[in-house]
């Protein structure tokens, strides 16, 4: 058989310009072990990042095919890693890793290529396939990010940064609508593999399974040309925007919003769509909503439905949720996971350091949170942090919130929209229970929500990533009691933190 990899190595005038005999390396590798084909291809790609050797219009055809001829094993091998990991052993960890680097070497190539044209002003060779080579690499960049969630790991600065800019030259290039094929069966656009991104992004991928994350990736697989960017913003029928000045996702829509960088979308289309499909399911009217795949089974499908609807559809009562003016009420607020573990230390326990605080002046307050605006510019508030608030001057409780937004005025003045997640956080010790049952020698430093009634938000913890395991068994020391729990579900996260809901086992009172 021949090798590929010679294909690689060699000049462009020699075997390397022959995508005939590219194409006979790529028939045998069909007869190969799925695992190992995956291994030969994704070091082809490797071979074919090195060195400094022109690109060219067969170079472009033969990674085409490379593309084409690998997905049917890049499918196989992903079934294999959602449904059957039994068959995996211990090689889970090794087909992530192998998965994930393929995916990353793909969206490199293609990247190599949109640089080139760009270097060249479009004048290279293969510049009549830039819309194809950007859908192919959106789409491979998207496939890398959606492994990264099977693992809780969430989108990058640089990533977003990397999706924006694509995006812009698409738009700018007039092309983000236009079809393209992602293979020989399936066209599409880099408009939609760009909002799949983000519409997968806003759901909180890191609370689900990796296999209801896949499935909700299949879903937009046909739903994404649902939802359509546009320039001119408008609250009232826009709900979402996304800023491509930024290094940040999808975020809500509010009034005073604006910018050239932003871009705006409307879910009423999609929104048709999931009430649509969730109707035909409870219906039993299963053969009109294909589009749901053959692992959509009652009713589970259901509920994951009706999770996905939660963050994509804003209901207008949410949107519109009072927000009373405040005047002259300066609040305190200590931001980032550390300075919140520093504030909320019993009294008498020995302080090491000074909380941060800032004082930010209060300008509305709703049920849901604060809107705050400070007098200079600060770097430690941002979009995901976890933040502490109370009245300055006031013997009053801290509040737990997380930055939801922030923005800056033309003078340069910026402001915070604050959620609000409990009105009387606490600072718990974990002891991770081991096999037998009994609790170890680790132990986790944790915040404690309790359920806020006023938003009925259900009591929760708050933890580093690295500490979280779905279904852990942990012994929680509050007050004088002792309560087994069990970790469920992610409900939110950021870099630095976790959120997780618990299961109670059982509830023992220390001795005094």
């Amino acid at each position: 058989m021949m090798n590929l990899l010679d294909l690689f190595r060699r000049k462009p005038s020699g075997p390397f310009a022959d995508a005939r005999r590219a194409d006979e390396w790529l028939q045998a590798l069909r007869h190969e072990d799925e695992f190992e084909a995956l291994k030969k291809v994704t070091e082809a790609l490797a071979i074919f990042h090195q060195g400094n050797r022109p690109l060219t219009r067969e170079r472009l055809k033969i990674l085409f095919h490379l593309d084409e001829a690998s997905q049917a094993f890049q499918t196989s091998l992903s079934e294999t890693y959602l449904h059957h990991p039994d068959a995996l052993h211990a090689g889970e960890e090794l087909l992530w890793k192998n998965m994930t680097t393929l995916y990353a070497r793909f969206a490199h190539a293609y990247q190599r290529f949109i640089h080139d044209l760009v270097e060249q002003r479009g004048k290279a060779e293969f510049s009549r396939y830039l819309p194809t080579i950007t859908a192919r690499a959106l789409h491979y960049y998207a496939q890398e990010i959606k492994w990264h969630y099977f693992h809780h790991e969430p989108v990058q600065p640089v990533m977003w940064k990397r999706l924006h800019k694509y995006f812009l030259m698409c738009e700018g290039s007039q092309f983000a609508d236009s079809e393209v094929p992602l293979n020989s069966k399936l066209l599409t656009t880099c408009g939609n593999e760009y909002m799949q991104i983000l519409l997968l992004d806003m759901i909180k991928p890191a609370a689900l399974k990796p296999v209801q994350i896949a499935t909700v990736d299949h879903w937009l697989d046909h739903w994404s040309h649902l939802v359509k960017l546009e320039r001119d913003c408008d609250p009232e029928t826009h709900m979402h925007c996304v800023d491509l000045a930024t290094g940040i996702g999808a975020r809500k829509l509010l009034e005073d919003m604006h910018g050239e960088s932003l871009r705006c979308w409307s879910m009423a289309e999609l929104y048709v769509q999931v009430r649509k499909s969730r109707a035909g399911l409870t219906d039993g009217v299963w053969l009109e909503h294909v589009e749901l795949g053959e692992d959509c089974v009652l009713p589970d499908c259901i509920d994951l439905l009706d999770y996905v609807a939660r963050y994509w559809i804003r209901p207008e009562s949410a949107r519109q949720q009072d927000r009373a003016q405040v005047e002259d009420r300066m609040m305190e607020m200590a931001c980032g996971v550390d300075a919140i573990h520093s504030c909320l230390q019993p009294h008498d326990a020995p302080v090491n350091h000074k909380a941060p605080f800032e004082h930010w002046a209060l300008f509305d307050e709703s049920v849901g949170g604060y809107g705050l605006v400070e007098a200079r510019p600060t770097e430690r508030a941002k979009e995901g942090k976890l933040v502490l608030v109370k009245p300055t001057g006031h013997d009053a409780n801290w509040e737990i919130g997380v930055v939801r937004w922030k923005k800056n005025s033309e003078t340069g003045t910026p402001s915070l929209g604050v959620e609000r997640l409990s009105d009387a956080p606490k600072q718990v010790n974990l002891s991770v229970v081991d096999g037998s049952g009994e609790p170890g020698d680790t132990t986790i430093k944790a915040l404690f929500l309790p359920k806020l009634y006023q938003r009925d938000i259900n009591s929760s913890l708050i933890m580093e990533p690295a500490d979280y395991r779905e279904h852990r068994l942990l012994d929680m020391h509050y007050r004088n009691n002792i309560i087994r729990i069990r970790l469920t579900e992610i409900v939110d996260n950021s870099d630095d933190w976790v959120r997780t809901h618990f299961e109670v086992q059982a509830h023992t009172a220390r001795a005094s």
